[in-house]
């Protein structure tokens, strides 16, 4: 769909709904910023209550706003100069804009600029000195500052979807590969890691993600990379004994469900100490954070990913 097409798409539901303040919420991109972010939608609903709030997305991620119960819709964003342009045309009656300034696309010639975060001097190179995600972006949006848990919204179709594959009931799961190589653990360390877990506990592993890492073959152990949906990958999350895994959108699946975490950090960028949860794993509730301060998390300990799961697990069930 074009920009004048959506143009005219809004004007429509304007139309269409008695023309209810038009409200949008954009945060394009990154299954963990949006997932992160999903309170704002909350505030944002209570402030409107007769707006018809909609989400801007990129394709990839329209999964995880879609079925929330406070959005009326959500809107499909090519990429962010097609946002330049529809707000540009004033059709919103208000905009809570969470992107930094700059983050363009290599395609387009717009240079999308956030106003509000400019204005709290909120850049790529100082956001997480700031705090979480959410913290940081609500208030790039013009929000207060929001600390509250995210949650997700699975629907009963995907559920059942999850069931039909039969796997075995809590499970381990681990992530072991983002999208960007500073955040990754090496590929060695984390088969040693489930050669051990298999050998000394009884929990299945699943493997999520996009591409497997784990090279064992043992019936305790599922590769499910590539496979799923991203809420139907929230949805195993959900069922998992413990999470094991990086820095990833996968890892705030797990906060915004019940799932107690075990999660590798390390420096990324000139971030040392930083931490991108709210909510649960950032009030320390089931949650172990592994952080060689300084160091990448390639070069994380493997005997702190393994003592720390030890604690949580408990003493080894096997002989």
């Amino acid at each position: 769909m074009s920009v004048v097409w959506k143009y005219l798409y809004l004007r429509w539901q304007k139309y269409r709904t008695a023309n209810r303040p038009l409200i949008a919420i954009i945060l394009s991109e990154q299954i963990g910023d949006i997932i992160a972010c999903e309170p704002v939608v909350r505030e944002v609903r209570r402030r409107h209550p007769n707006g018809y709030i909609i989400w801007m997305v990129r394709k990839p991620y329209v999964e995880l706003v879609k079925h929330h119960p406070d959005l009326d819709g959500y809107l499909i964003e090519k990429c962010p100069s097609e946002r330049v342009y529809l707000l540009k045309t004033g059709i919103f009656d208000k905009v809570y804009n969470m992107h930094i300034s700059h983050r363009k696309c290599k395609y387009c010639p717009e240079d999308p600029v956030n106003p509000t975060a400019d204005k709290i001097g909120l850049t790529f190179d100082n956001y997480y000195h700031r705090g979480d995600l959410l913290y940081m972006f609500s208030q790039a949006a013009g929000l207060p500052p929001i600390t509250a848990d995210p949650k997700m919204y699975i629907p009963e179709t995907v559920r059942q979807r999850i069931s039909s594959l039969q796997l075995q009931e809590s499970p381990i799961v681990i992530h072991c590969q983002s999208s960007h190589i500073a955040r990754d653990w090496p590929a060695n360390d984390w088969n040693k890691l489930v050669k051990w877990l298999l050998a000394t506990y009884p929990y299945p592993i699943i493997e999520l993600g996009l591409e497997p890492v784990i090279t064992q073959k043992h019936p305790n152990f599922r590769n499910l990379c590539g496979q799923l949906s991203l809420l139907e990958t929230a949805e195993v999350i959900r069922r998992a004994h413990l999470f094991i895994g990086i820095d990833s959108g996968l890892a705030h699946m797990a906060n915004a469900s019940t799932t107690p975490g075990i999660i590798l950090l390390g420096q990324l960028y000139d971030f040392v100490d930083y931490l991108p949860f709210s909510g649960r794993y950032k009030r320390g509730e089931d949650i172990t954070i592994l952080n060689n301060f300084g160091y990448p998390c390639s070069e994380l300990p493997y005997n702190w990913v393994r003592n720390a799961i030890q604690r949580q697990l408990g003493e080894p069930k096997f002989a």
